[in-house]
């Protein structure tokens, strides 16, 4: 079968297996840090939340008291979890932590942001903090200042706002993209075997973006070749985004040909096990196929070409992978893909019913689309 690549830069994969079959993976790139991960979290965090409540005071001023009261305890926690040091590592990027070191810059005093050993972040918002030799200020009121300036940021920073633009407008291609690609298998296939599952590696192993692609392109290439071990794949959507539990992983959506394969569970723990093989046991896997009591819509397991609810339930699932969420990537791959689907070509049928079984159609070629 012939696949076409991505654009994107090849490991070879004789070396990316010698990585693998270390206990220890090693890589030229330094190791992503989940701590990383989280200290940018709470700057999206930030955002999302002055986003929200749009322009208050963080405190208030109690006049008989004449102390500062918590008026937004989201945002007052908030800065107690963020690492304000971290603004100088450019690690990993997301436009809300660029939007943050930028006005964190503009307000906070530089020898506050520059002095690793400050009690600034931990002092009470009534303490008095020097930000001249002749002058002070409440903290309150330079935190206040901070969060007026981020709202302001947040609708008028023209980088900010195409960064944001962008992102929405590729979560809406790559909604459009999947959309049609399902459409297009069903002109084929009367039923189709749905199978989505979310493949990640385990947490106590920390690898690199770089090497879980590889393992992401050595599965992809199995699914090309299906034998005992690796089920029928008549076409694939998958997605690859950043979570706090999960770490990195991808949402894979399977197609099989229903008119032939029914035991969805069956078949999505063989794509585990393989998942698991490729990763050499560093691999984990969640179906979504074995709960689908959890779901009140369903849209996988066996779906027909006719069933209009299940499919416009399959086009919310595709809503949520494709969603224009709060994606981390390091800065050496921000120009790699996150989004790719695969098609097999098939022969017209010269039969009467339009939708036929993928075992008469099947031809030697297929698909295998990265897109930007």
């Amino acid at each position: 079968m012939t696949i076409e690549q991505s654009t994107c830069s090849r490991e070879p994969l004789a070396l990316a297996m010698k990585k693998i079959s270390s206990n220890v993976f090693e890589t030229e790139d330094a190791l992503f840090d989940e701590k990383e991960a989280y200290k940018q979290y709470e700057y999206i965090f930030l955002i999302r939340t002055l986003k929200e409540i749009g322009e208050v005071n963080i405190y208030e001023l109690d006049e008989r008291c004449k102390v500062y009261r918590i008026a937004v305890k989201k945002v007052h926690d908030s800065f107690k979890r963020i690492d304000p040091f971290y603004m100088q590592d450019t690690t990993c990027t997301s436009p809300e932590t660029d939007l943050c070191r930028k006005v964190f810059t503009e307000v906070i005093p530089a020898y506050i942001l520059q002095n690793l050993e400050t009690d600034f972040w931990y002092r009470n918002q009534s303490d008095l903090i020097p930000i001249s030799p002749n002058h002070s200020v409440f903290k309150a009121q330079i935190l206040n200042k901070l969060c007026n300036q981020l709202q302001h940021a947040i609708a008028n920073d023209q980088t900010y706002q195409k960064a944001i633009k962008s992102r929405l407008e590729k979560s809406q291609y790559h909604n459009k993209v999947a959309k049609r690609e399902i459409r297009k298998i069903f002109t084929t296939f009367s039923k189709l075997l749905v199978i989505r599952i979310d493949f990640a590696i385990r947490r106590e192993f920390k690898i690199p973006l770089k090497l879980l692609k590889v393992f992401h392109r050595l599965f992809i290439k199995k699914l090309h070749a299906p034998n005992d071990s690796i089920p029928s794949i008549v076409g694939f959507i998958w997605k690859l985004e950043y979570g706090l539990k999960k770490g990195y992983h991808y949402h894979f959506i399977f197609f099989m040909d229903g008119n032939i394969y029914k035991q969805d569970t069956f078949y999505a723990d063989l794509l585990g096990k393989l998942w698991k093989k490729m990763t050499k046991d560093k691999g984990t896997f969640h179906s979504c196929n074995h709960n689908k009591e959890s779901y009140k819509n369903v849209a996988i397991g066996l779906v027909a070409h006719n069933d209009h609810e299940k499919i416009e339930t399959l086009d919310k699932v595709v809503d949520y992978i494709t969603k224009p969420e709060q994606f981390i990537l390091e800065r050496s791959e921000i120009r790699q893909r996150i989004f790719g689907y695969s098609t097999r070509k098939y022969k017209k049928s010269k039969a009467g019913r339009p939708r036929v079984s993928a075992m008469s159609l099947l031809e030697t070629a297929s698909t295998n689309t990265f897109v930007p």
